[in-house]
């Protein structure tokens, strides 16, 4: 992780909260390449976009795929592994469990030797609090601290820092840990919604709708726009809509692609269309949207 260079908000008065996220982003490893981050001070999240790949943390080995999630308790060391044909593309998120309400928070995570930040005395939080582990899309828990992450990621990139927002942001965060371990005997997603679903993000340069989904579900399109509806809160078309905006967004950061190249990516054939459209949604074209690469 890497100093974002971001302005900085004041703290509210009225916030209580010692706990604080302290960096958030995307990272889109290159086939096959592997990183090592030794000394990682804070609680971390990671959740697989697409792609997939390895990741080792306090012993433990985890194969990924799309939608899953890790937590990474206080200080610990992760290995990144990503697959050589077709690598992991993640987001991450740091919190740092105890921080000193009087002290000036620094939006950025210390993770290699050396850094002054490790040796911070306004920092602190407990390594042994929980091992790393990993859950799916159906682990309620691990679905909504994704959902809060994607939030902190958006508002990490396009505001300046906050200290009174992301120190709320972590509490809420936290507070969804701690039902990590009773949310694994949830209910899953019906299996034909995670079947639609998973299709569509791998697929989003081509053609979808109603039908092709139902038919990769194995149900009606009535049923399809029934399971998107009950559980995305959205319609088919709405969700195919924003999960290929939030992919866009993702590759005018972390990418090297000409817009009208990730117009097609994300099943825009006429680049015009795509850039009204994603200045709808966003509020800015897509050639002046922020990018950039982050360290995980």
């Amino acid at each position: 992780m890497t100093d974002l260079g971001v302005s900085r908000m004041p703290i509210e008065s009225s916030s209580t909260s010692n706990s604080v996220v302290v960096g958030a982003n995307w990272y889109r490893f290159r086939p096959g390449e592997y990183l090592l981050n030794p000394h990682v001070m804070s609680v971390s999240f990671v959740w697989v976009v697409r792609g997939g790949g390895v990741l080792k943390a306090g012993g433990k080995s985890f194969k990924l795929v799309p939608n899953d999630v890790v937590r990474l308790p206080w200080h610990h060391k992760v290995e990144y592994q990503a697959d050589r044909q077709n690598p992991f593309y993640i987001g991450t998120l740091h919190i740092v469990p105890n921080h000193s309400l009087e002290s000036e928070v620094v939006p950025r995570v210390a993770h290699l030797a050396g850094d002054p930040l490790l040796e911070d005395s306004n920092r602190s939080g407990d390594p042994y609090e929980f091992l790393p582990s990993k859950a799916g899309i159906s682990h309620g828990p691990a679905r909504r601290i994704a959902d809060l992450s994607r939030f902190a990621v958006e508002r990490f990139t396009d505001s300046p820092y906050h200290e009174g927002c992301f120190r709320a942001l972590a509490t809420l965060i936290l507070a969804e840990n701690a039902l990590w371990d009773e949310g694994a005997d949830n209910p899953q997603l019906p299996a034909a919604l995670e079947a639609m679903m998973s299709y569509a993000r791998g697929n989003l340069s081509s053609t979808l709708s109603v039908g092709i989904l139902a038919k990769v579900g194995d149900v009606s399109p009535t049923s399809a726009q029934r399971l998107f509806n009950a559980f995305t809160g959205a319609p088919v078309g709405a969700w195919i809509r924003q999960v290929r905006l939030q992919e866009a967004a993702h590759l005018l950061r972390n990418s090297g692609f000409r817009v009208n190249e990730i117009s097609r990516m994300v099943g825009y054939q006429d680049p015009l269309y795509f850039s009204r459209v994603f200045a709808e949604e966003f509020g800015v074209p897509p050639s002046t949207f922020a990018h950039g690469e982050l360290r995980p």
